[in-house]
């Protein structure tokens, strides 16, 4: 098809903020949604199913979506995956690569401008509510969550656009041109259960550079994942270049991890499981037509590190904030605090009444600051962690530990947990715990400015986020040079908030592969660019002007 124009894809905005304030017809609107989630006339629930070129239910086991705040409340079924199901997702895909990769770019690009206009308008209060009975997040969490889908999707547009448009010099002997080719089989795209804007991106990111995917949605949150693909069908996007896959993640991931046409993963989740996507890639490397690409976000332990003189309820302020904002399920959480004795006793004042205001229950209840955390697995981890701190031996030097409120029972809930300790190896201070529990580690203000820094950046193997907070411009340089490896994200207050286009995502070290999202580079990993080389005059002889012939 041809399209003789050179497109210009408008430059959007992040989308703007609601506040779901008392009294806001927004406020209104959501609650509506909630009630018409939970109140369920019929009693019937539906069932979600596989999508292969359009849905496919399965004869094979049906497992249950529930809201993590409300375990015993069903929100929908779903079916899972056979082998068979998982050959057939990718026949279907790589049968519509030529015609989907074949399309003017900026028709494939306005499918997702479209997605993002529909999920900011239509869908909106829809999927906010989803998100809060989903992945039980409170209003404010599930709309910024909500907001960055709709920001990847428009602003991923836009930087594609961009891309196309970076082309290399002619002279006046040739025409030079870069096509920005997808990849030449599919990518596999393995979402994560605690955001909707990755669960969102990860798929929709090689789509748009105009690959073919199958996803295997986190079996926590398939009921929200099933609003995105009626949204993106919605848009225009062809029923046939994205499949999705439910189940078993081990047999769906080794049949296409090892297919010849695996092109790549788009993967965030646990450092292990990425790990072993390096190790599948490693040993099959010469089943494979191309080179396949490992594109990952992996995990945190993401830290404050407080000089003294900073604003003790400022740091508090960003503990509360960092660390406890979802019930601490973020990869970019605070999860360790570094501070002086003296500094320490200043700000935990206002962090334990921070700590003792926060409420913990059901989403829907507008008083409650924290939801559950998302599924029975996670809870009990997250409660070995603070066991250990209750109980801890002579070397843990454990100085205290504030725990919040106790919530409500009837769900998947842990109130605030605040470790203080002395011993900045303990093991809450180096491993990831992925929930509301944070640990400060307490120095002695002596040599504290010289020590603190390399304390930190031997501490953890990952590099995602961190934070210096400090009113010394000098502090503040050398903590940036000295943790340069420690996040790929660094800010001067709170570890958490980065916005898609304002401060591109994503660290390095064992946290992933540093290919940042809301940004152009990580769309710069779904394609093969080939150089076009139109020389105007062509020679009709080989030898260059020096060479002397008899």
């Amino acid at each position: 098809m041809q399209l003789n124009a050179i497109p210009k894809i408008r430059k959007p905005e992040n989308s703007p903020f609601v506040s779901f304030a008392k009294g806001t017809k927004e406020r209104e609107l959501l609650v509506k949604e909630l009630d018409h989630i939970r109140n369920n006339p019929s009693g019937k629930h539906s069932t979600l199913p596989l999508w292969i070129g359009g849905p496919v239910y399965s004869t094979n086991e049906h497992k249950i979506c529930i809201p993590p705040h409300d375990y015993k409340r069903i929100l929908s079924y779903y079916d899972t995956s056979s082998e068979e199901h998982v050959k057939k997702a990718v026949r279907t895909v790589l049968a519509a690569k030529k015609r989907w990769s074949s399309i003017p770019f900026a028709y494939r690009l306005s499918i997702f401008q479209t997605a993002a206009r529909l999920l900011e308008t239509k869908y909106l209060m829809q999927m906010t509510a989803a998100v809060m009975e989903d992945y039980s997040k409170s209003p404010y969490e599930a709309f910024i969550d909500v907001q960055e889908l709709i920001d990847f999707w428009n602003y991923n547009a836009y930087y594609a656009s961009k891309i196309y448009e970076q082309q290399p010099e002619s002279n006046t002997d040739s025409f030079n041109m870069t096509d920005y080719r997808p990849l030449e089989g599919f990518v596999y795209a393995v979402p994560p259960n605690n955001f909707l804007a990755i669960e969102g991106n990860l798929p929709t990111a090689p789509l748009i550079m105009g690959n073919v995917v199958i996803a295997k949605p986190s079996s926590d949150v398939v009921y929200s994942f099933h609003l995105i693909l009626k949204i993106l069908l919605e848009a225009g996007l062809p029923s046939d270049v994205l499949a999705i896959l439910h189940g078993d993640s081990k047999m769906i991931s080794e049949i296409l991890t090892t297919h010849p046409s695996f092109a790549g993963v788009h993967f965030t989740g646990g450092t292990d499981v990425f790990d072993d996507f390096y190790t599948v890639v490693g040993q099959n490397i010469k089943t494979y037509r191309e080179y396949p690409r490992i594109v990952g976000e992996t995990g945190g332990k993401d830290p404050i590190v407080v000089f003294p003189g900073y604003n003790p309820v400022s740091t508090a302020a960003a503990i509360a904030v960092g660390a406890f904002g979802y019930q601490g399920q973020k990869c970019s959480a605070t999860s360790r605090v570094y501070v002086d004795e003296e500094s320490w006793a200043k700000i935990l004042p206002p962090l334990h009444d921070f700590i003792h205001t926060i409420k913990v229950g059901d989403v829907a209840d507008f008083k409650n600051y924290m939801g559950a955390v998302i599924n029975e697995s996670r809870r009990k981890e997250i409660m070995a962690y603070v066991d250990r701190a209750l109980q801890p031996s002579a070397d843990d030097m454990i100085e205290a530990v504030y725990v919040g409120e106790k919530p409500n029972p009837g769900g998947l809930f842990i109130p605030p947990v605040v470790i203080v300790t002395k011993n900045p190896h303990f093991v809450t201070m180096e491993k990831e715990i992925f929930g509301p529990v944070v640990t400060v580690c307490k120095l002695p203000k002596k040599n504290y400015e010289s020590r603190v820094l390399k304390l930190c950046d031997e501490t953890s193997p990952y590099g995602l986020t961190a934070a210096v907070q400090t009113n010394d411009i000098f502090k503040f340089c050398e903590a940036l040079d000295e943790l340069k490896y420690v996040a790929g994200n660094i800010y001067n207050w709170k570890t958490t908030g980065a916005m898609v286009a304002k401060q591109p995502f994503s660290g390095a070290r064992k946290s992933g592969t540093n290919s940042k999202v809301g940004g152009p580079d990580n769309l710069r990993q779904w394609t093969i660019p080939r150089t076009l080389g139109i020389s105007f005059i062509k020679p009709t002889d080989f030898a260059p002007p020096y060479l002397d012939r008899e």
